[in-house]
């Protein structure tokens, strides 16, 4: 029999990807969003191995409902990725407190609720994994994405305190960090950003530099398969990492945050984004 594993988030980019890799090496794969409509494109995929079902993270009947389904077709999970989430991106200052809920709303609680909704059976089994998705964001906080590094950040927390609350359950948990990704989830970012520019203020000029920097990222980065792989070696290998990384290639620049001091990485990332001289110029300008 297929392993079973569901993963939330699946209409497009990264959990798309996942639930037509993982189906295509073999898993039977319950793919999940809020609306069936946007799933269309994945049903018939991998030989009939992809189910797709309603669920929002954000409302806890839709995952009862989806748990349900999945029991009624006799499948106890092996496998849950939690992929789902939103950014918020803008200055810290600036972001309404609506906002802040939103983001850990679905990129924290959502997660929670996944977990307790589907851990029990797996628990009972003395099998399975978890997989969530956090981001290198979560260890390498760039400015104006406070609301969405902090949540990734509260993911890393949360998956280490999983890991070894499960462990003795035979359940693996794994975070797996993405960096820049070619997915349409950056236009959003660009559209958010864009308002703090529009609005003017103290933060506009530094704004307008770190999206024109960030405007190069999504389209230039790999496409959503490297993520899928990071995924398809967190369900399956012996001994899973604990954190994957993807692309490989932001290995070195969380090594590199992890051994420099603080202000020397603020040194380096006001110079990237062109941030020193937006302070520079908000004075001489006020």
């Amino acid at each position: 029999m297929h392993q079973s594993v569901l993963i939330t988030g699946a209409s497009s980019g990264i959990g798309e990807a996942c639930a037509v890799h993982l189906a295509h090496k073999g898993f039977r794969v319950y793919a999940a969003a809020r609306r069936l409509e946007k799933l269309k494109d994945l049903e018939g995929l991998a030989g009939g191995r992809i189910t797709p079902i309603a669920l929002d993270i954000t409302a806890p009947d839709t995952i009862e409902a989806a748990m349900k389904k999945i029991a009624d077709d006799g499948v106890t999970l092996f496998g849950l990725v939690n992929n789902a989430g939103v950014s918020v991106m803008g200055p810290i200052e600036k972001t309404p407190i609506d906002e802040w809920r939103r983001q850990y709303e679905t990129n924290v609680f959502g997660i929670v609720r996944m977990v307790q909704a589907a851990l029990p059976q797996m628990r009972e089994a003395g099998r399975g994994r978890i997989v969530n998705i956090g981001s290198v964001a979560g260890r390498i906080a760039a400015p104006f994405q406070g609301a969405y590094a902090s949540s990734k950040h509260a993911v890393e927390g949360l998956t280490d305190s999983l890991r070894r609350e499960t462990a003795p359950f035979g359940v693996k948990v794994s975070l797996v960090r993405p960096g820049f990704i070619n997915t349409p989830f950056g236009e959003q970012e660009q559209d958010q950003l864009q308002k703090y520019v529009d609005e003017g203020g103290a933060y506009a000029d530094a704004v307008r530099k770190f999206k024109h920097w960030h405007a190069k990222g999504h389209p230039t980065a790999p496409g959503p398969i490297v993520v899928a792989e990071a995924v398809h070696a967190a369900l399956t290998d012996e001994h899973p990492h604990s954190r994957y990384t993807a692309p490989i290639s932001n290995v070195g620049s969380l090594v590199m945050r992890n051994l420099l001091p603080s202000a020397v990485t603020d040194r380096v990332m006001a110079r990237v984004f062109g941030l020193d001289a937006a302070g520079k110029t908000h004075k001489q300008n006020p």
